[in-house]
């Protein structure tokens, strides 16, 4: 039924979708005459002897030696019109470097902001050149820079862009009354290319006039047609190229001063200091593979996650923000499907797994990095390798037990890390073929650790991505296979875990082993789709995870025992059409089952987006979940329940980014028997002047869940359930935050970024009630429709029965959190940084559950606050 239905979809999305393109603009080209190594544009870089200042004013003769490029095409506004304003570029190399220098001719008055590195490009003129050095039509390096001389750069791929690369490189600009002009210095030592004498690099190069949104570019793709690296032009003339200088060395130094309430820890105080060194290495072993190793790590100017709730069975995923892990991750990314990864690197550094059961205790809040290593790149034969191995300490638990004696346990043991992937890419990128493998080893050195966490891990597959005619159909997937050892106590509680529930007692199609000592389970996917095209596009996929699949210890997972089909049809107009600039719309559907042949979820979305002509933004999109589906995690290993189906909107409006107020609001609304829940947000940025912004981000939410789980109780006579109780509780929850940020840039080279965030949530539970019976979605109240509710206790068949009763259930919360930091950056020199950080966080709990705005912040405000204080200064040689 599965495969007759995936076959299905696949011909309804991909059929129509080839059969509904329109015929080519005037300025397409006929995508069956295209040939790249014909109709790319070229250019040749002129070799200089004479050293090239860089200053942004492009004086030195050598400049006229190159040929400029002058011809932009626009993508936008005038999709496909010349580009509105004249540019000249030329490319200039030498034994060291590239030098780009470019004249951004402009008849009205250049827009520019001042910002940190990397900033986001709205509201100014850009200037970017990507450069694919290797020539293999699939990764590339970015570099950008704005009228005030803000860099930005990063790798790119296929997979999307990388922006925590930051290689050592020079820019400048001036401004004039007829545009403005910029100059770079790209060192060979930054990018990676091949060793050949002759060589081509692709290259396209962009222009961004931020007075009329235009986005104009050297090497134009016409709407529908696949674009990126493979439709980079080519730079020719470049001979003899040195990698440069092979090393790299970053030691650093950090300063910290913890003022923290420890809350009475008696191995802690108060008001502590301390001092910490390290140091970071980059060595290029070739001109295309690279070595980075990292001791001691630190990443204390790195901004905070922000503040949650979270009454699920399942962790959050919170994005890598550590520029280690960060750089080069595309191609570690293997086997995601938005809920489940192979690979998490925030594992690596994680909050120790076990703490000493005494309330006096002093745990780590997280592992230390020994070290890490990592080697990346590409050769020229298209194979690209990466592999990555990071140890972690062990970590110590010290505890005062109530009778004053004093000890120590191991809250994490010394573990490895290591994952290594290898793919090899052919037809200049467009079919790739790939493995990955990941291990993790725990020394568990105790019997107590043993008899606690899993002893290793490891998890691995290959995976592969086809594309043809031309780039406009892809075809892709992955199998990936997973394995963990331990004692049997360990592997019975990973079978227990929320995303496998093997004890479910209804479940016939699962088999929990108490006596198992290990795990293997599988997972996959397979879709298709057409990337390409005027206006249509889609994509249909099946993929699979076994029951008993674990990625946990190296990676994130959120689900197992899961059969899933989507199929999805996208519609695009770039072009102007009555009211809008632009718009699209998109529908999709998604039905999953578990191994046991159950429906647990099928819903249909629909949206759409749009931008108006004086470029403000609306999208919307509507859900709609199948009534009949069941919900096999509902009582969090009983019983399935029914699965009520439900209905739910968002919508969302931002203004004009180009003007000093930017607004934005939006809003978001679910019914169903299940619950309801609703909520409001906006967004307003102000920028009064070109160095500095604010922006505030307040949001409100207010839901009714129908069915918290609490507990269970066993008890015999609970027939219905199998023996044991199943205990919720209706939740009217209420949640409040604003995110500020303010921006303040003194030159390109230093800035200050301050981030704050106040988070009030409350949760105010109704009466106890414990789940009827299986495959349905009814309570029973206590004290109403069952049992009796006496002296503080509750007694599912009646206090005189004598049978079990727990303690009634007071989960009313108030939780309220203040987040913030402040990180001031100075590269004082090429590649050195010094920061000086502060972190505050301020929390606290009160079992009230009923919102209140003002007694909340009032509150908030006076709970004295955990402050750090961070100097870090780091010092970048290249010998």
């Amino acid at each position: 039924m599965i495969r007759k239905l995936f076959v299905t979809l696949a011909f309804l999305v991909v059929a129509p979708l080839s059969a509904q393109e329109a015929p080519p603009t005037p300025t397409q080209q006929p995508r069956a005459e295209y040939a790249h190594d014909r109709h790319a544009p070229a250019a040749s870089a002129a070799r200089v002897t004479t050293p090239v200042r860089i200053d942004g004013q492009l004086d030195e003769a050598a400049w006229q030696s190159a040929t400029p490029i002058t011809e932009f095409t626009q993508a936008a506004p005038s999709e496909g019109h010349p580009a509105s304003e004249r540019t000249e570029v030329r490319i200039l190399y030498d034994d060291n470097a590239l030098y780009i220098g470019a004249k951004m001719y402009d008849r009205q008055q250049v827009r520019t902001r001042m910002g940190r590195r990397d900033m986001e490009m709205s509201a100014s003129d850009w200037l970017t050149v990507i450069i694919d050095a290797r020539h293999d039509h699939r990764t590339s390096f970015g570099f950008e820079v704005n009228p005030a001389g803000v860099r930005r750069d990063q790798t790119r791929a296929d997979r999307g862009e990388d922006d925590s690369w930051d290689p050592v490189w020079e820019t400048s600009t001036s401004i004039s009354d007829s545009g403005w002009v910029a100059e770079m210095r790209i060192p060979f030592s930054q990018v990676r290319f091949s060793g050949a004498v002759e060589q081509t690099w692709g290259m396209q190069i962009e222009r961004q006039i931020a007075r009329n949104q235009e986005f104009s570019s050297w090497a134009y793709t016409p709407p529908g047609q696949p674009g990126g690296a493979p439709r980079y032009g080519h730079v020719t003339n470049l001979t003899r190229l040195a990698t440069g200088k092979r090393l790299e060395f970053m030691p650093y130094v950090v300063s910290k001063a913890e003022m923290i309430d420890r809350g009475g820890n008696p191995f802690r105080k108060d008001r502590e200091l301390k001092l910490d060194v390290g140091a970071d290495l980059k060595y290029r072993l070739a001109s295309s593979l690279t070595l980075d190793a990292t001791v001691n790590p630190d990443f204390g100017q790195v901004e905070v996650d922000p503040a949650e709730i979270n009454l699920t069975a399942f962790e959050s995923f919170f994005p890598e923000r550590r520029p280690f892990f960060i750089e080069g991750s595309e191609l570690f990314r293997f086997g995601g499907d938005g809920a489940n990864n192979v690979f998490y690197s925030r594992r690596i550094g994680r909050r120790p797994s076990l703490a000493p059961p005494y309330a006096a205790r002093d745990v780590p809040n997280e592992t230390s990095i020994l070290g890490a290593v990592k080697l990346t790149g590409r050769t020229a034969g298209g194979w690209a390798t990466g592999v990555l191995d990071a140890v972690t300490a062990r970590e110590m638990g010290r505890f005062q037990a109530p009778d004053g004696t004093r000890g120590e346990t191991v809250a994490e043991p010394r573990t490895n890390y290591f994952v290594g992937r290898v793919r090899r890419e052919l037809r200049s990128g467009a079919t790739s073929i790939g493995a990955l493998f990941g291990a993790l080893n725990r020394d568990l050195e105790t019997d107590e650790l043993a008899a606690a966490l899993r002893s290793a891990a490891y998890s691995g597959g290959i995976d592969f991505s086809h594309q043809w005619a031309q780039r406009t159909f892809t075809l892709q997937g992955f199998v990936a296979a997973s394995h963990v050892r331990g004692e049997p106590g360990v592997i019975a509680a990973t079978q227990r875990l929320p995303y496998h529930y093997f004890q479910r007692p209804d479940a016939d199609h699962l088999d929990y082993d108490p006596a198992l000592e290990s795990l293997t389970g599988f997972s996959g996917a397979i879709s298709l789709g057409k990337q390409a095209g005027r206006h249509w596009s889609g994509r249909t996929q099946l993929s699979t995870i076994t029951p008993d699949y674990e990625v946990s210890d190296l990676g994130f997972q959120r689900r197992a025992d899961r059969i899933d089909l989507e199929a999805g049809v996208n519609y695009n107009e770039s072009r102007p059409r009555g009211m809008f600039r632009r718009h699209g719309a998109y529908s999709n559907g998604r039905t999953e089952y578990n191994y046991g042949g159950d429906n647990v979820s099928t819903r249909f979305f629909v949206g759409g987006f749009g931008q108006l002509m004086n470029y403000w933004n609306l999208n919307a999109n509507l859900q709609h979940s199948l009534a009949g589906t069941v919900d096999d995690r509902l009582t969090r290993g009983g019983p399935v329940a029914d699965r009520p189906g439900f209905s739910s909107i968002n919508v969302n409006v931002s203004s004009d980014p180009r003007n000093k107020l930017v607004g934005s609001v939006g809003g978001f609304a679910n019914r169903g028997r299940a619950g309801d829940h609703t909520e409001v947000w906006g967004g307003l940025t102000l920028k009064p002047a070109p160095h500095w912004d604010l922006s505030l981000e307040p949001s409100f939410g207010r839901g009714n869940s129908a069915a918290q789980y609490l507990q269970r109780l066993v008890d015999p006579s609970a027939t219905n359930t199998f023996g044991t109780r199943y205990i919720f509780a209706e939740l009217e929850q209420t949640t409040f935050a604003v995110s500020t940020r303010v921006n303040y840039t003194f030159s390109p080279g230093m800035s200050l970024q301050i981030f704050m965030q106040p988070f009030l949530a409350t949760g105010d539970y109704g009466p106890p009630k414990e789940f009827a019976a299986p495959g349905r979605f009814d309570f029973l109240e206590y004290g109403k429709d069952i049992g009796e509710i006496a002296n503080g206790r509750v007694y599912p068949t009646g206090q005189a029965s004598g049978g079990p009763s727990f303690a009634l259930p007071q989960p009313d919360f108030n939780v309220r959190s203040l987040r913030g930091n402040a990180v001031m950056r100075w590269e004082w020199r090429p590649g050195s940084t010094l920061y000086l950080a502060w972190q505050q966080n301020r929390e606290s709990f009160e079992p009230i559950g009923e919102f209140g705005l003002g007694r909340d912040l009032s509150s908030l405000f006076k709970t004295a606050p955990n402050d750090v204080f961070l100097v870090k200064v780091s010092y970048w040689f290249n010998p």
